[in-house]
């Protein structure tokens, strides 16, 4: 009966044991899961930002690329369109004062119509240079410059444009324009069909067709509208 009593007694006492055991066990796997949930937290928390960020790199990267191309596309087209209608030009010199300054960037139109008086930007005959000059005889015309006044056509034709500058210059008793005749400047009587004659606004100083004589309409690039810069100066010339 004692043996008995001792085994039932073992029995117990191990069972009480392995309980325990288990309950140690599951305590220290309750603690782990417990150690592992609450690192996994601020994992996930880590995942989301960095997928957050992705998100917003490629969002803003998209963007990027569109403004990018739309700026290239713009850029390609105002270029094509530039060749055949439109361009800037930098005023070099003093040969334009006081209409336009030496450093001045104007806008020039190569698709108008040119005429008498037109401000136009054109390559200067046996140069590579460029210039502004004025139109001042069309084909057809026949004139020539007596004591300073224009005659086209043998009518006297007033130049409002220089006319400040021609008064000062009268005040002083100088004048403003050297004369001249078409025939001793071109050896023509009228100007040919394709050619004009320009002058620089500032007659005293200007290298214009008095010097290299008439140009020809392939070499006049287009008709200048308007001063662009500087910002200040921005208006249409006349």
């Amino acid at each position: 009966m004692k043996k008995t009593t001792q085994k039932k007694e073992n029995r117990a006492v191990k069972k009480k044991s392995g309980q325990k055991r288990q309950v140690k066990v599951s305590q220290s796997v309750s603690k782990k899961i417990r150690k592992t949930s609450k690192n996994s937290q601020p994992n996930k928390r880590r995942r989301k930002k960095k997928n957050k960020r992705k998100k917003r790199f490629r969002k803003f990267y998209v963007l990027f690329l569109e403004i990018a191309l739309t700026f290239l596309v713009t850029l390609s087209i105002l270029y094509v369109l530039s060749l055949f209608t439109f361009a800037c030009a930098r005023v070099e010199g003093y040969s334009m004062s006081e209409t336009l300054d030496d450093g001045d960037v104007v806008m020039v139109n190569k698709m108008a119509k040119k005429k008498r008086f037109d401000l136009v930007y054109l390559k200067v005959p046996n140069s590579k240079d460029k210039s502004v000059r004025r139109i001042i005889g069309c084909p057809g015309d026949s004139l020539y410059y007596k004591n300073g006044q224009l005659f086209i056509n043998e009518q006297e034709k007033d130049e409002s444009f220089i006319a400040d500058y021609k008064r000062q210059f009268e005040q002083d008793g100088m004048i403003y324009t050297e004369d001249f005749t078409l025939k001793a400047l071109a050896g023509t009587p009228t100007i040919p069909k394709g050619k004009y004659l320009v002058l620089g606004d500032n007659r005293p100083y200007a290298t214009d067709s008095r010097y290299y004589k008439l140009v020809d309409e392939k070499e006049i690039i287009g008709k200048v509208e308007m001063r662009v810069l500087p910002l200040h100066k921005i208006q249409k010339v006349k």
